[in-house]
Protein backbone atom coordinates (compact mmCIF):
# COMPACT_ATOMS: atom_id res chain seq x y z
CA UNK A 1 0.00 0.00 0.00
CA UNK A 2 1.35 3.46 -0.68
CA UNK A 3 1.30 6.39 1.63
CA UNK A 4 -1.73 8.01 0.58
CA UNK A 5 -3.79 4.90 0.78
CA UNK A 6 -2.63 4.27 4.61
CA UNK A 7 -3.11 7.96 5.59
CA UNK A 8 -6.90 7.62 3.93
CA UNK A 9 -7.67 4.41 5.87
CA UNK A 10 -5.87 6.26 9.02
CA UNK A 11 -8.12 8.54 8.77
CA UNK A 12 -11.65 6.51 8.02
CA UNK A 13 -10.09 5.01 11.06
CA UNK A 14 -9.82 7.81 13.31
CA UNK A 15 -13.29 9.17 11.67
CA UNK A 16 -15.17 6.21 12.80
CA UNK A 17 -13.64 6.36 16.75
CA UNK A 18 -14.70 9.57 16.92
CA UNK A 19 -18.35 9.15 15.71
CA UNK A 20 -18.51 6.49 17.66
CA UNK A 21 -16.96 8.31 21.14
CA UNK A 22 -19.50 10.83 19.64
CA UNK A 23 -22.66 8.44 19.74
CA UNK A 24 -21.97 6.70 23.05
CA UNK A 25 -21.49 10.69 24.79
CA UNK A 26 -25.16 10.92 23.27
CA UNK A 27 -26.50 7.66 24.54
CA UNK A 28 -24.98 7.85 28.14
CA UNK A 29 -27.33 10.50 29.72
CA UNK A 30 -30.57 8.88 27.99
CA UNK A 31 -29.19 5.14 29.17
CA UNK A 32 -28.28 6.66 32.91
CA UNK A 33 -31.21 8.86 32.98
CA UNK A 34 -28.89 11.78 33.75
CA UNK A 35 -30.40 15.21 32.53
CA UNK A 36 -27.07 16.59 31.51
CA UNK A 37 -26.24 18.89 34.62
CA UNK A 38 -23.13 20.54 35.05
CA UNK A 39 -20.56 17.98 36.59
CA UNK A 40 -21.84 15.15 34.52
CA UNK A 41 -19.11 12.31 32.92
CA UNK A 42 -19.75 11.22 29.53
CA UNK A 43 -18.87 7.46 28.50
CA UNK A 44 -14.77 8.88 28.29
CA UNK A 45 -15.33 10.11 32.05
CA UNK A 46 -14.83 14.02 30.22
CA UNK A 47 -17.01 16.18 32.53
CA UNK A 48 -19.82 17.41 30.43
CA UNK A 49 -20.20 21.49 30.54
CA UNK A 50 -23.32 23.16 32.16
CA UNK A 51 -26.60 23.10 30.50
CA UNK A 52 -27.70 26.14 28.93
CA UNK A 53 -30.73 26.39 31.79
CA UNK A 54 -27.62 26.05 33.78
CA UNK A 55 -25.96 28.97 32.02
CA UNK A 56 -29.21 31.25 32.57
CA UNK A 57 -29.31 30.51 36.37
CA UNK A 58 -25.94 32.33 36.85
CA UNK A 59 -27.94 35.57 35.69
CA UNK A 60 -29.77 37.08 39.18
CA UNK A 61 -32.56 38.41 37.32
CA UNK A 62 -33.21 35.13 35.15
CA UNK A 63 -32.61 33.43 37.90
CA UNK A 64 -35.83 34.80 40.20
CA UNK A 65 -37.67 34.15 37.31
CA UNK A 66 -37.33 30.19 36.92
CA UNK A 67 -37.26 29.68 40.48
CA UNK A 68 -40.72 31.44 40.82
CA UNK A 69 -42.09 29.97 37.73
CA UNK A 70 -40.79 26.49 38.52
CA UNK A 71 -42.32 26.42 42.00
CA UNK A 72 -45.46 27.96 40.31
CA UNK A 73 -45.57 25.09 38.45
CA UNK A 74 -44.70 22.71 40.97
CA UNK A 75 -47.95 23.72 42.60
CA UNK A 76 -49.93 23.75 39.54
CA UNK A 77 -52.29 21.80 39.01
CA UNK A 78 -52.19 20.25 35.50
CA UNK A 79 -48.99 19.61 36.35
CA UNK A 80 -49.35 15.56 36.78
CA UNK A 81 -52.06 16.30 33.62
CA UNK A 82 -49.36 17.80 31.63
CA UNK A 83 -46.27 15.15 32.31
CA UNK A 84 -49.13 12.18 31.34
CA UNK A 85 -49.53 14.11 27.67
CA UNK A 86 -45.97 14.95 26.70
CA UNK A 87 -45.05 10.49 27.92
CA UNK A 88 -47.99 9.79 26.06
CA UNK A 89 -47.17 12.06 22.54
CA UNK A 90 -43.42 10.88 23.38
CA UNK A 91 -44.46 7.13 22.72
CA UNK A 92 -47.12 8.02 20.28
CA UNK A 93 -44.65 10.29 18.12
CA UNK A 94 -41.46 8.95 18.32
CA UNK A 95 -42.16 5.73 16.43
CA UNK A 96 -43.94 7.91 13.44
CA UNK A 97 -40.70 10.33 13.35
CA UNK A 98 -38.57 7.40 12.92
CA UNK A 99 -40.73 5.95 10.35
CA UNK A 100 -42.50 9.15 8.42
CA UNK A 101 -39.87 12.44 9.78
CA UNK A 102 -40.83 14.22 6.96
CA UNK A 103 -45.02 13.55 7.69
CA UNK A 104 -44.91 14.91 11.02
CA UNK A 105 -42.53 17.44 10.00
CA UNK A 106 -45.73 18.64 7.99
CA UNK A 107 -48.18 17.35 10.76
CA UNK A 108 -46.40 19.85 12.72
CA UNK A 109 -46.18 22.76 10.10
CA UNK A 110 -50.84 22.47 10.08
CA UNK A 111 -50.75 22.02 13.25
CA UNK A 112 -48.41 25.58 13.54
CA UNK A 113 -50.72 27.12 10.90
CA UNK A 114 -54.07 26.17 12.65
CA UNK A 115 -52.30 27.58 16.12
CA UNK A 116 -51.55 31.01 14.06
CA UNK A 117 -54.73 31.10 12.54
CA UNK A 118 -56.89 30.28 15.93
CA UNK A 119 -54.56 33.42 17.73
CA UNK A 120 -54.72 31.39 21.22
CA UNK A 121 -53.14 33.97 22.56
CA UNK A 122 -56.07 36.52 22.65
CA UNK A 123 -58.17 34.09 24.75
CA UNK A 124 -55.05 34.45 27.76
CA UNK A 125 -56.54 35.90 30.78
CA UNK A 126 -54.55 38.71 32.74
CA UNK A 127 -55.50 36.35 35.65
CA UNK A 128 -52.47 34.46 34.79
CA UNK A 129 -50.05 37.45 34.86
CA UNK A 130 -51.93 39.51 37.57
CA UNK A 131 -51.61 36.00 39.65
CA UNK A 132 -47.70 35.27 38.66
CA UNK A 133 -46.53 39.16 38.52
CA UNK A 134 -46.90 39.21 42.50
CA UNK A 135 -44.73 36.56 42.91
CA UNK A 136 -41.99 37.42 41.06
CA UNK A 137 -42.10 40.94 42.63
CA UNK A 138 -42.07 39.42 46.17
CA UNK A 139 -39.18 36.83 44.76
CA UNK A 140 -37.49 40.38 43.40
CA UNK A 141 -37.53 42.08 46.66
CA UNK A 142 -36.51 39.03 48.63
CA UNK A 143 -33.17 38.80 46.40
CA UNK A 144 -32.36 42.77 46.10
CA UNK A 145 -29.27 43.29 48.33
CA UNK A 146 -29.59 45.65 51.34
CA UNK A 147 -27.98 48.52 50.47
CA UNK A 148 -26.97 51.25 53.44
CA UNK A 149 -28.29 54.83 52.74
CA UNK A 150 -24.98 56.95 52.58
CA UNK A 151 -26.72 59.57 53.73
CA UNK A 152 -28.22 58.06 57.30
CA UNK A 153 -24.62 56.66 58.07
CA UNK A 154 -22.44 58.46 60.64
Amino acid sequence: MNAQTQTASARLLRSREHLRSSLQAAAAPAIAGVTGAAGAADCAGAPTGPTWLDALKNNPGARIVIDVVGHWWAEHPLRLAAAVAAAAATAALKPLAQRHPLGLVAGAAVVGGLIVWCRPWRWARPALLAGLLPQLMLAAVRAAPLKPDSASAP
